[in-house]
């Protein structure tokens, strides 16, 4: 039976033979014959001039449009089967679903429904919630044999955060309807008075009761709006912690819509014993409509998890849904006692006999006319309906969203069933014992019934019950429970052990064996896994490499590939030069200035072009330390959860002949100190020594008695940063971002985007990449280097320059001497037949050292643009004319 549910085709068929069921079922209750005084119609012919002037006719007219528009999803469920989808049949379970809760609203508004018809919604309504289930078996199926790429799996995550916002508000926008459903109706008042909330504020109302209502559920709401904010605040930050939010926000407004709920019947209860008024109440709507809600939820919470299951290639281990379906049966076991005889009288005077039969329902809906006995029986029996129908959906809601409490809820779910129907039974048994019963109370419910006892002071009778039938039932269930093992089964839901498909049937299913996995790392884990992809890669990109490969012919290919690129971008020799200078200067590149101006698309395009790899990871403005960067360390679940900057090191550690970048897309957004301060100082250091310690203990993989290292950590805490990563950081200069410090700029390279790029127009087809390894990429910086005759320290305009910004308390550093003589040597080499050193020095110190009087007071600037145009450095000088302009 696991193999043919494991067949997406098996669970097809199933789902529309359910669909076909259900169908047939409401046209079943739709044929049945109404009760007296309307025994010769059914819904589905019913008389247009019946039911209070015809309301309960339309009712029955929607019912019955609703009916033949169930077609619709039969014939979906069908194109589904075919397709390998589920939203035929989602779509027909959610409307048979909804189509019972109808049928429940028109037999609470009428009564005229037989029992049969009452039996058979109970029915549609597990058959329903087994189609459900359906679904989940059979999306599970249909995604462990169509998910082709990570790539999909982490969209598919993505967008249920979403559709749970959606879930979020409809949860809020029910419990709002408790302001507008009636919190009771009291007939005897009067037809036209409902007593709804909100006329305490427009219809000015002022029942007491409704007053306390009012303002106690408006102080609810106002805390289920509250937190429903703090909910969506948290889907900006981060997306685990909005669904565990939605959890509890979901979990309130049911709570609330049940307490809403209960108010009303306590109401009904006491109204009617009390003060005899007819009271009738419509509380159950929003409980009901919020009890679909956490089913959704629970589904998507489900799918959530699941996915994030695959995506981390952890061996798994689901609840087993044997548990779920005996928590069914007893449920409907349950239920089943409301049709049966819990009370049962068999007078007998004379010749004649008096069959009394009191049944669950008939004690529900004529309590108020019985004996107190019978009244508690009836309450007794409200509470039942209650704690099993709340006990059944959080059994389920456990299940869809495997939870690792599901086997819990499941001996929670079955004691509470047990129970009741003991409880129930008892009760029968005791109006059998008590076999004095007063005989004006069976004169009474002779009455009420219609019999008239010929004989009033000569007649017998007999006291039995029927509910020792459901009794031994549920014991019977709760037996094969037992010998099934269900109740020894270790909890279940997303576990660390266990193995799809790796079970046994019978009684071996607690006596599994499974492989005991921990892993502490599961990106880390993916990463590793995708090495021999990441060979297969690299063979591909070695047939890409240039002939000869130089600087020159480095910097026109990009220019041309970026022309002609699907983009069209635009960028000089001169631009292309000057970042390819900046790279063999410094590890650590700032590109910084208006939008729109090409920051971001540079890098982006040059990785392209040379087949690199450019990881681009967003800054947040709330990043106040390295952790932010790197990850975080969960001390309960011993798990280390990485963030983008970290798993770029690991696979650029993974593919260490790939030139790589790794982008800082708007990185002043937060203090860069905060948390890029490490990285700022491990630059200083050698490449052989630039090491980042990730966590203060031994990261490995649990696998059976194995230790499993993971393959880019040292000692299994410690990512060595690899020497093929430049870092790349883009900086915007606005009122919403940070002024970069010295600190940085002292140990970068800075280009200043100052005006739009011009419109690309003569451009042709693409062409091909050329793979620059880092080999190559290093060897052509190290060859500059030292074939380069600039020396910084003895160079007279850098003396001038130094002499000119001394009273500035502007200096040079033996990093920044360094850093001006590399970038000259460079930059020149990729001009090999044109003199350009003097424009290299110009460059650099306009963005190293000159750029730093932005910040200083200048008291005579004429003077001093004069002074850079004696030198001939005009960029400096047009710099220094346009200080303070804003």
């Amino acid at each position: 039976m696991k193999k043919l549910l494991e067949k997406s085709w098996f669970t097809g068929l199933v789902g529309v033979g359910l669909t076909l069921t259900l169908f047939l079922l409401n046209l079943w209750i739709l044929s049945i014959p109404l009760t007296w005084p309307f025994d010769s119609e059914d819904i589905l012919h019913l008389p247009m001039f019946v039911f209070d002037e015809g309301v309960l006719y339309i009712f029955a007219f929607i019912l019955k449009l609703v009916f033949f528009g169930l077609l619709i999803p039969v014939v979906l469920s069908g194109l589904s089967f075919f397709q390998k989808k589920n939203w035929g049949f989602l779509l027909a379970a959610l409307l048979n679903l909804g189509f019972a809760v109808a049928l429940i609203a028109f037999q609470t508004l009428s009564g005229y429904l037989p029992i049969l018809a009452s039996v058979l919604i109970v029915i549609n309504i597990l058959l329903s919630l087994v189609l459900f289930i359906v679904i989940l078996i059979r999306r599970k199926t249909i995604e462990m044999a169509t998910i082709a790429s990570k790539e999909a799996i982490r969209n598919s995550i993505s967008k249920i955060p979403l559709l749970v916002i959606f879930v979020d508000i409809l949860a809020v926008a029910i419990y709002l309807t408790t302001f507008f459903i009636p919190l009771y109706t009291d007939i005897v008042a009067g037809p036209d008075y409902n007593a709804v909330l909100i006329n305490i504020l427009f219809a000015e109302d002022t029942h007491t009761v409704l007053i306390i209502g009012f303002f106690v559920n408006f102080l609810v709401f106002l805390g289920v709006f509250l937190y429903f904010a703090e909910v969506m605040s948290s889907y900006i930050i981060s997306k685990d912690k909005f669904m565990r939010q939605s959890k509890r926000l979901v979990m309130l407004t049911f709570i609330a819509t049940s307490v809403f709920f209960l108010a009303g019947l306590a109401i009904d209860i006491i109204y009617t014993v009390l003060w005899e008024s007819d009271i009738t109440i419509i509380t159950y709507l929003p409980m009901l409509m919020s009890f679909v809600v956490v089913f959704l939820y629970a589904i998507l919470l489900g799918r959530y998890k699941g996915l994030q299951q695959v995506l981390s290639k952890a061996e798994t281990k689901y609840a087993n849904i044997e548990g779920l379906l005996y928590v069914a049966i007893l449920t409907a076991i349950t239920v089943l006692t409301l049709f049966l005889p819990i009370v049962k009288i068999d007078v007998t005077s004379g010749a004649y006999s008096y069959p009394i039969h009191m049944t669950g329902f008939d004690l529900l809906k004529d309590y108020a006319s019985f004996d107190p006995g019978y009244r508690i029986v009836a309450y007794l029996l409200y509470v039942m309906l209650i704690s099993v129908g709340f006990s059944l959906i959080v059994t389920i809601t456990s299940f869809v969203s495997k939870s690792k409490v599901f086997h819990s809820l499941v001996k929670f779910s079955t004691i509470v069933n047990v129970f009741f129907v003991f409880l129930i039974g008892i009760s029968g048994y005791y109006f059998q014992i008590a076999k004095e019963i007063n005989q004006a109370i069976i004169l009474d419910l002779a009455d009420h019934y219609g019999y008239t006892i010929i004989n009033l002071t000569n007649f017998d009778y007999v006291v039995g019950t029927d509910t020792i039938y459901m009794l031994l039932g549920s014991l019977f269930v709760v037996i094969i429970m037992f010998v099934r093992k269900v109740f020894d089964r270790e909890p279940s839901g997303l576990l660390e052990t266990g193995a799809l498909g790796n079970s046994v049937s019978g009684n071996q299913i607690s006596e599994e064996t499974t492989i005991q996995v921990f892993d502490p790392c599961y990106s880390f884990t993916e990463l590793d896994s995708q090495r021999e992809e990441f060979h297969r890669d690299l063979d591909k990109r070695k047939k890409m490499k240039p002939e000869k490969p130089t600087l020159n012919g480095l910097v026109n290919f990009i220019v041309e590939y970026a022309r002609n690129s699907r983009l069209h971008l635009s960028y000089t020799p001169e631009d292309i030069a000057t970042f390819v200078a900046g790279l063999g200067a410094s590890r650590l590149t700032v590109l910084q200035g208006m939008s729109g101006t090409g920051k971001t698309s540079l890098p982006k395009i040059f990785s392209e072009a040379i087949y690199g790899n450019c990881e681009i990871v967003e800054v947040e403005s709330s990043w106040k330390d390295k952790n932010e960067l790197l990850g975080y360390y969960n001390e309960f679940s011993l798990k280390y959860t990485p963030k983008k900057f970290t798993l770029a090191l690991y696979k650029a550690a993974l593919n260490q002949d790939i030139f790589t970048f790794i982008l800082l897309d708007e990185m002043n957004l937060s203090r860069i100190e905060y948390y890029f301060s490490d990285f700022l100082s491990l630059m200083e250091n050698e490449e052989d020594k630039r090491r980042i310690k990730l966590v203060n203990i031994k990261l490995t993989k649990q696998d059976k008695d194995n230790e499993v290292e993971y393959s880019a950590l040292e000692h299994g805490h410690t990512l060595k940063v690899p020497a093929n990563v430049w870092f790349v950081g883009t900086a915007n200069r606005d009122e919403s971002t940070f002024v970069i410090s010295d600190k940085v700029y002292d140990r970068a390279h800075t280009m200043n985007f100052t005006k739009r790029a011009p419109k690309v127009r003569n451009y042709s087809d693409p062409i091909p990449k050329q793979y620059y390894d880092y080999k190559t990429m290093n060897h052509l910086f190290e060859s500059a280097k030292a074939k380069g005759t600039f020396d910084a320290e003895q160079n007279a305009l850098i003396k001038s320059i130094e002499s000119l910004l001394a009273p500035y308390n502007i200096s040079f550093g033996n990093r920044i001497l360094m850093q001006i003589e590399d970038f000259v040597n460079i930059y020149s080499e990729c001009f090999i037949n044109d003199d350009v050193q003097s424009e290299a020095v110009e460059k650099i110190l306009l963005s190293k050292v000159v750029s730093k009087l932005e910040v200083k007071t200048i008291e005579d600037k004429e003077k001093l643009e004069l002074e850079f145009q004696k030198l001939k450095l005009n960029q400096c000088a047009e710099f220094i004319r346009h200080l303070d302009e804003d």
